[in-house]
């Protein structure tokens, strides 16, 4: 997975700079619950994830007792082991594979873009997972509808996967594959939304300078003349069973 060092330079900030609502948070945690089917005899990856926080919810919620957060960039996953009711790994997706461990359901939460070879891992995946176990991959169209400017649409296009290639692995791999869709709309201050695209809070803008952010916020400001932002988040649930 790449941008590790990016990761690691918003470790102690990330919480507090993804500053979606509280609505958008509960929107998608009850996808996960609805396409994975976590109950209390599960044991959960979540690949990618953080700092942990989602990965303890869900633990929390479906009463798991066990549950893997597995974070390639040392500081987040530093965060991520201070938590209780979850094991903090700090490797990527291939490693943990390696680990051979047991488990039941997979989840890649906005993180599929950092994966560059799958289709290996989508064989390896399915050979470990039984009958009826589940990965969830839960991503975004490559046209995104943030307020982005022009430049960072486009870096965004460019690293996202299309869906459709998802599923084609997938299904090579062995998998029965359900794609489900859907959006949350919320709003967000415009200085809230600066910061974190100052922050660089998806991997995406990582590439961006200083300057080149500044210069997407003026433009920004100059197409959205209102104090808030109407924010819609379109999401796609790629559910793979085995």
């Amino acid at each position: 997975m790449k941008h590790t060092n990016h990761y690691d330079s918003l470790a102690e900030k990330f919480n507090d700079l993804w500053q979606f609502s509280s609505e958008y948070k509960d929107f998608v945690n009850q996808y996960i619950h609805y396409t994975l089917e976590l109950n209390s005899n599960d044991t959960l990856v979540d690949i990618g994830g953080g700092t942990g926080t989602f990965t303890q919810r869900l633990a929390q919620e479906a009463g798991l007792t066990k549950a893997y957060c597995v974070e390639p960039s040392p500081k987040m996953c530093c965060e991520a082991s201070l938590l209780d009711g979850i094991e903090a790994i700090c490797t990527d997706a291939e490693g943990f594979i390696a680990h051979h461990l047991s488990y039941t359901k997979m989840l890649f939460k906005e993180v599929i873009h950092h994966l560059a070879e799958r289709s290996h891992l989508w064989e390896q995946v399915y050979q470990q997972l039984p009958l009826q176990g589940k990965l969830l991959i839960i991503t975004r169209p490559q046209e995104v509808e943030f307020p982005f400017w022009q430049k960072a649409k486009d870096a965004f296009k460019s690293h996202q996967p299309p869906f459709s290639l998802l599923q084609k692995e997938l299904e090579h791999a062995g998998f029965r594959v359900n794609i489900l869709s859907d959006a949350h709309t919320f709003q967000l201050s415009k200085e809230d939304w600066f910061t974190m695209l100052r922050y660089r809070f998806m991997s995406d803008l990582s590439d961006f300078s200083d300057e080149e952010i500044d210069e997407g916020i003026k433009e920004i400001d100059l197409l959205y003349s209102d104090a808030y932002l109407e924010i819609k988040d379109y999401l796609l649930f790629i559910t793979a069973t085995k």
